[in-house]
């Protein structure tokens, strides 16, 4: 097992199929393009390949399916299938909702457990303003899609003071009444953020947040696991909140992710932007590979920091 000094390890990775996405965020990108597809993108059979490499020489038992946008490249089916196969204990997938329902019939007959949709806004104008892209109705429709396949959804909302605060409680409303936990992003210092003044302004702190929730909501703190993302909130008899707090509580001292990139370079932390190539180890036989691949691990997990910092890296081409 691959241990740091603070005791982390990895076991939570986040594999991106695609830099791809269908959306320009305002907080991913700063010009309204969408991001492309990155060069050399890595097939659906050597991801797999390069999972259940890292389920050996790491440990991996988590894996969460992220992008850019998962659902717009081809392979998703593909890789969906073949990492349920994989025998984890925990598959997820994170996504805008624009295509799922398209895909209800692939996610059903996978067997997935577990889904986050990324949704900033339930008002269709602001929708737009912040994705730059799609349409709210079918997220809104691909959110019910799920829930009546019985997942469990939890929705992912990142406030900002010019854009969507005023969102929040009707958002945690809207979250409530479907039994599905939303779960508030700090803004984070990533890309075209991570200077100038737009991450200064627009951010919005834990306890700005939870002052918001408390004009309407009474909440107390509750557990979340020793390597949770998530500050988490019991509202009593109605559900769960949770802060994934960048800034105001930063995780890092008990972070166990490790990303995957597209093309097949592994990054071991956000506020770093180092990488590590394994595309070149996937064909080789399992006994070549493992032992390369292992101090590649121990450079990555070296890579960690102690507290959140930011990067000029774009979390879409990684995996967030």
């Amino acid at each position: 097992m691959i241990v740091d000094k603070l005791g982390r390890r990895f076991r939570n990775l986040r594999v991106s199929l695609t830099a791809a996405c269908n959306y320009a965020c305002t907080y991913c990108v700063p010009d309204g393009k969408r991001l492309m597809k990155a060069k050399n993108e890595l097939p659906a059979m050597q991801l797999l390949k390069g999972v259940a490499m890292l389920q050996q020489a790491a440990g991996i038992d988590k894996l969460r399916i992220t992008g850019g946008e998962p659902l717009v490249t081809p392979k998703f089916d593909d890789f969906l299938l073949g990492v349920m196969g994989l025998g984890l204990a925990d598959v997820s997938l994170t996504t805008n909702g624009q295509l799922l329902p398209k895909k209800k019939a692939v996610i059903e007959s996978s067997g997935l457990k577990r889904i986050n949709v990324s949704l900033d806004t339930l008002n269709p104008l602001r929708f737009r303003q912040i994705a730059r892209s799609g349409d709210l109705a079918t997220v809104l429709a691909g959110i019910d899609a799920m829930l009546e396949l019985g997942l469990k959804v939890k929705i992912n909302m990142v406030p900002m003071r010019s854009q969507n605060l005023q969102e929040v409680v009707p958002m945690l409303d809207y979250c409530l009444e479907r039994g599905i936990e939303l779960r508030f992003i700090e803004l984070m210092r990533m890309g075209h953020l991570q200077s100038g003044n737009g991450f200064v302004n627009d951010f919005v702190s834990m306890q700005a947040l939870l002052d918001v929730i408390g004009e309407k909501y009474e909440f107390a703190r509750t557990d979340a696991a020793y390597d949770s993302t998530a500050v988490r909130f019991q509202i009593p008899g109605m559900g769960v909140f949770g802060v994934i707090a960048n800034e105001s509580e930063p995780f890092c001292r008990a972070c166990t992710r490790l990303r995957l990139s597209s093309d097949g370079f592994l990054y071991g932390c956000l506020s770093s932007a180092s990488k590590h190539y394994i595309g070149d180890m996937l064909d080789q036989p399992s006994h070549l590979a493992l032992p390369t691949l292992q101090k590649l691990l121990v450079s990555a997990l070296a890579d960690k920091k102690l507290a959140f910092q930011g990067e000029v890296t774009v979390m879409k081409f990684i995996g967030g």
